[in-house]
Formats: structure tokens, C-alpha cells, sequence
């Protein structure tokens, strides 16, 4: 099994990502990635692109270079910023109707697009505690279901990120907790997105947070823990290629970098060469002449 890497195309900059699309398509290409991971010009970001000229786009240069798009991604389109009065979220009443809408759009676009996934993730508006957290589980839970019954119609399903307790409040941060909730939805098309730079803040270690994905895994990123491409950081990416073989994934392993270091053409081509390597080397840990060189007969 051969693991299928893409790249988040927003981390190389607003610019390429609205007004030349076609230069991430080419670096892409260029250094053997299998796919790229899109973000909607919504909110902050767009650059002046109408949906449909953003749709088009796409559609011509997926064809154009023979690359798919993994997933689309587009934090619902607004600042992170809980005192916005367009803030969205999945715990609050009326911050969580602007999710839906949001991500209905998005789901109609990854359609069009042949994207099989869309990113979703929980956000907080005020703190969670023990006196509101039940209400925020019961939003959360009938927004997701909302969404889901959307996608299910578009044939796309969503992921679910497990961000960080610093970038998102308190709430559901591990993945173990991502999945309790996903199965309260008991939505059959809504999975786990495991982000290394997020988990190395909230999980044991690596092959636990595979295992707590088990069987709702269907998408990552790969950043390392100071948010550079992976292998300038110290997660042990060899330890989550043996966990993603153990377990059969067959989704994608994206790649995204924030910041750009040292420069975006190597940070790219550093990606996927280090990723293929951990790949390289978590496979033949794993075969039965390792370490010794003879493997036992039954």
C-alpha cells in the first residue's frame, strides 16, 4: 500500500491561492503529489474570486494537471474571532445556523468538484463548563446532523478536525472526544480529520491517536509541532506511517506549513521527500525480516 499525499493550497498565500491557482497546481505537479486541498474565497479570503469563477478554475485545472482535490477547508470562511459578530461555531444557537449555512455551500462546491470531503470543525464561542456543557454537546450534535443530511444528498461527507484547547477553547479537543460526538450524531458520513500539529498539544502519543480514530480516520494534516512541514519539528512521523499502515488508511495525507519556511519550494519538496521516507521505513519495521533479516516460517 503506497500512501497518497496533497497539499493545503492556502499556506502558500492569498494570492497564488485566488488569483494564480495555476502556480500551486504546477509546484504541485512538479514534486509528485497525488492531489490538493482547497479553501472557498469566503470571508477574509478570496481576493475579489466569485465562487463560480473559483469553481471553474478547479474544474479546469484538476484536468489540466491530473490532480485531484482532497478535501475543501474553509474554517467557514471568517476571522477566529469570538468577538465578531459573523463568528461561527457548532456550540451556540445562532453562531452554529451561520456554520450550517456556510458549510452547506461548501458541500455544493466539493460536489462540483469531485472533492469526497469537507472540513468541519467545533469552535467556541464562550467557555465550556460543567453548567453549559450538555447544551453545547446538544448543539453541536443537531448541527453536525444537519450538515450531514446535506452532504449525504451531494454524495460528500465531512471531517471532523480535533483542534487544540489554545486555538479553540476547552471542548472535545482529543480525538477520542471527536468520535464520542460523531457517534451521538450517528451520521454515517462524518469522520475524523487528525491534524499532527493539533495532536501534539492533546494526544498520548501517536499510534494511540490512530487507534482512538479507528474506523472514522479519513483525512489529515501533516505539520509538524512548531506548524512547519513535517520533519523540521520532532513528531515521530515514522510512528504514525506504522500506525497508518497497521490500519489500512487509504485517505490522504495532506500537507500544509505555517510558515512558508525556508521558502515555499522546499518546504514542499521537503514534505512529501520526508513523508516518503517515514512511509519507506514504517514499512519495512513492520515486515517480518526486521530486524534480524530472517522471517520466522509458520
Amino acid at each position: 500500500m503506497s500512501m497518497k499525499y496533497s497539499y493545503f493550497q492556502l499556506t502558500f498565500g492569498d494570492d497564488e491561492a485566488f488569483r494564480n491557482p495555476e502556480k500551486s497546481y504546477e509546484r504541485l505537479k512538479r514534486f509528485s503529489y497525488d492531489a490538493i486541498e482547497l479553501t472557498p474565497p469566503k470571508g477574509r479570503y478570496g481576493k475579489g474570486v466569485s465562487l463560480d469563477r473559483f469553481v471553474s478554475d478547479h474544474l479546469r485545472l484538476t484536468k489540466e494537471y491530473d490532480l485531484s482535490v482532497s478535501c475543501l477547508n474553509d474554517c467557514w470562511g471568517e476571522e477566529w474571532d469570538p468577538h465578531s459578530p459573523d463568528y461561527k461555531t457548532l456550540t451556540g444557537k445562532e453562531s452554529a445556523k451561520r456554520a450550517i449555512s456556510e458549510t452547506i455551500t461548501t458541500i455544493d462546491m466539493a460536489s462540483e468538484l469531485n472533492a469526497k470531503f469537507v472540513t468541519v470543525a467545533v469552535a467556541i464561542h464562550e467557555p465550556i463548563s460543567s453548567e453549559n456543557v450538555d447544551k453545547a454537546v446538544a448543539t453541536a450534535v443537531d448541527s453536525l446532523q444537519q450538515m450531514c443530511d446535506y452532504a449525504s444528498k451531494k454524495d460528500v461527507s465531512l471531517v471532523f478536525e480535533a483542534t487544540n484547547h489554545l486555538e479553540m477553547g476547552k471542548f472535545v479537543n482529543t480525538v477520542a472526544n471527536h468520535k464520542r460526538l460523531i457517534e451521538l450524531t450517528g451520521c454515517k458520513n462524518l469522520g475524523i480529520q487528525i491534524d499532527w500539529f493539533h495532536a501534539g498539544f492533546e494526544e498520548l502519543n501517536c499510534f494511540e491517536a490512530v487507534y482512538e480514530a479507528q474506523p472514522l480516520l479519513w483525512h489529515q494534516h501533516f505539520r509538524d509541532t512548531n506548524s512547519l512541514t513535517p520533519g523540521y519539528g520532532n513528531t515521530d512521523f515514522k510512528a504514525v506511517m506504522r500506525a497508518l499502515l497497521r490500519f489500512g488508511y487509504e485517505g490522504y495525507c495532506t500537507i500544509e506549513s505555517s510558515p512558508m519556511y525556508p521558502d515555499v519550494d522546499t518546504a514542499v519538496a521537503d514534505g512529501i521527500s520526508y513523508l516518503k521516507y517515514c512511509e519507506k521505513v514504517a514499512g519495512m519495521q513492520l515486515s517480518k525480516s526486521f530486524p534480524n533479516g530472517f522471517p520466522l516460517k509458520k
